[in-house]
């Protein structure tokens, strides 16, 4: 492995995994790629930019704009021909030659989006980084898969690719077995609690420039508190629409029970939820663009109750009495 790193991003909590992987195997000189899928997270790239952990960070488009720059049949029959209409349009990328070996790649959650990656740098390693539940719950792909796959050398995603020579993952032993011969713990939540005070609050101020969760008025120590972790339940087409997600929130908002009631809104959400809840005192809406796994740096605070359709953050959060996880088969359709 090379003591810098080429890391391929598409959420925050990526964005978080990659920076504690670079704290936990002392990586120098690392470029940050956000593959645009998350609204607004280009905001991050600034404040990331100051960081110690990234000499770089680089925006590139996502699936869509790439499918429409190739073409569906040339993005179809001929995906790897995006490396060069991307490199054409961003000199960011294109300046990060092939032939500079000097690094390693590490993708975070690989999908189509992310194929440039697999295509352009043949000869550089080529690693995965953990994608909460889904890295889990996605099984191999089946041969017929594997074979169209292979005859128009499209990359199998989530780690499947035999390109992928190794996978950072939580628990090792949980993932698929193709995936857990080629895997090695990734432990980011003994780094980040053993973080020192200065890259602390360079981990905060990265994601919260402008707020503070430290402030009292946020947390009050007085108050009885619930948090209420959402997803992108209709937008990914897990329920058919927003109003059955709604009418699940409202029953978690039903059962908190709590002085307050924190919702930690998923950042790929178009749900307004200041405007759901607006005549709820009780209820406050927490900022989209940052890991929940952070509250976890507030000794101070408690949750009595936790609520999840299915989201991993709950799993990752040390602070909470009683954790309420639906889990992702209670959304299983016929």
């Amino acid at each position: 492995m090379k003591s810098k790193g080429l890391f391929v991003i598409t959420s925050v909590y990526h964005i978080l995994l990659s920076i504690l992987l670079i704290e936990e195997r002392k990586l120098k000189n690392n470029i940050l790629v956000i593959v645009e899928i998350t609204p607004d997270i280009e905001t991050l790239i600034d404040g990331l930019k100051q960081t110690t952990w990234f000499d770089d960070v680089i925006l590139m488009m996502g699936r869509k704009n790439q499918k429409k720059l190739a073409g569906k049949l040339t993005y179809t029959i001929n995906r790897q021909k995006i490396v060069q209409l991307i490199d054409k349009q961003n000199n960011s990328l294109n300046a990060l030659k092939p032939k500079d070996t000097s690094f390693d790649v590490y993708i975070c959650s690989p999908d189509s989006a992310k194929n440039y990656f697999i295509y352009k740098y043949k000869n550089h390693n080529k690693f995965m980084v953990e994608d909460g539940l889904k890295t889990y719950v996605v099984q191999a792909p089946k041969t017929l898969k594997k074979i169209t796959s292979a005859l128009v050398n499209r990359p199998l995603v989530n780690g499947f690719d035999k390109r992928i020579t190794k996978v950072f993952a939580t628990t090792p032993d949980a993932l698929p077995e193709e995936l857990k011969v080629k895997s090695e713990k990734l432990n980011w939540q003994h780094t980040l609690a053993h973080l020192e005070s200065d890259k602390l609050n360079a981990l905060t101020m990265a994601f919260l420039p402008s707020t503070n969760l430290n402030e009292d008025g946020l947390f009050p120590k007085e108050k009885s508190k619930s948090i209420i972790i959402t997803q992108t339940l209709n937008e990914d087409g897990v329920v058919d629409n927003e109003t059955i997600k709604l009418d699940l929130y409202k029953g978690f908002v039903k059962d908190a029970n709590t002085d307050l009631i924190y919702i930690k809104p998923h950042p790929r959400e178009l749900t307004d939820y200041r405007t759901v809840f607006k005549d709820d005192k009780r209820i406050i809406i927490l900022p989209k663009l940052f890991p929940a796994e952070l509250l976890n740096l507030l000794p101070n605070l408690r949750f009595e109750k936790a609520f999840t359709a299915f989201s991993t953050a709950i799993d990752n959060l040390n602070n909470v009495n009683t954790k309420i996880n639906l889990g992702h088969t209670y959304f299983k359709k016929e």
